[in-house]
């Protein structure tokens, strides 16, 4: 990603969207101190994290990471599409029960 795209993106979305960071935090299944990183710049999340955020604020990665200009995706489906090649490319090294957890953490459950 390009340098501070992310957490300004990210920062940026948080506040249009109207969700504190504890209220971002349920929607995504992370914690507090996860996103008070991701807000700092600490760090940036990868993979089925930045999916999920991405999801959260109703986004897509691409966008989340400098990739577009688009905020709004043009459709789920390349979002889904990404958590598809996710979940097949680390299946053989998840439990059928981190399986499900991912799957119920993508359509917003626990």
């Amino acid at each position: 990603m390009p340098d501070g795209v992310f957490k300004e993106r990210f920062a940026a979305l948080i506040q249009t969207r109207g969700l504190t960071q504890k209220e971002l935090a349920q929607k995504t299944n992370l914690t507090e101190g996860a996103i008070s990183h991701y807000l700092k710049g600490d760090r940036e999340p990868k993979g089925a994290i930045l999916l999920n955020i991405a999801n959260a604020l109703e986004t897509s990665t691409d966008y989340l990471s400098g990739k577009t200009d688009k905020v709004k995706p043009a459709g789920a489906d390349d979002d889904l599409e990404l958590a598809f090649k996710l979940v097949a490319r680390n299946a053989p090294n998840m439990s059928s029960e981190d399986r499900e957890r991912f799957v119920r953490i993508l359509y917003g459950g626990k």
